[in-house]
């Protein structure tokens, strides 16, 4: 139960890191259109984020003023790809996830009403004459006990 636990939490935190990994290509994207839309002449250099990561972004970016041509570039299709996955995903997981904790819920709440049973069946046996008396007001006083707590 724990290791399907798990599982789906993870898939979950992939889910969130696909959202956020398309997030920052969006981000990426939307600034070079704003620049060359503005028409302004700004390169990678220009900015504080000189990672790896922003160079080949920026690079494998066109150079254009419609929308359309970011959204179609390679960065644009994965961020889209990993945007609509997450979401997916992350579904798929936040439901498998209910599922088992309402698996748990419907065990632990069959637990209990066998429990009430058991100690309902001592309560009902306390009251019918028995040869062993001594046991039966043991059972009752213990019933009763576990009932007020």
């Amino acid at each position: 139960m724990a290791w399907k636990k798990a599982t789906f939490v993870s898939l979950w935190l992939a889910a969130l890191s696909l959202a956020i990994c398309s997030t920052f290509i969006f981000v990426t994207c939307g600034l070079k259109f704003s620049v060359f839309h503005a028409g302004m002449a700004v390169h990678w250099q220009d900015f504080t984020d000189n990672s790896a990561l922003s160079h080949f972004l920026w690079q494998s970016l066109p150079e254009s003023e419609h929308w359309s041509d970011y959204a179609l570039s390679l960065p644009g299709l994965v961020a889209s790809a990993a945007f609509v996955s997450s979401i997916v995903l992350g579904s798929y997981a936040a439901l498998q996830l209910e599922e088992l904790n309402h698996g748990i819920q419907a065990d632990r709440q069959a637990d209990i009403r066998r429990w009430e049973s058991l100690l309902v069946g001592q309560v009902q046996d306390a009251h019918q004459p028995s040869l062993f008396a001594a046991n039966n007001v043991v059972d009752v006083h213990y019933t009763t006990v576990a009932k007020q707590a």
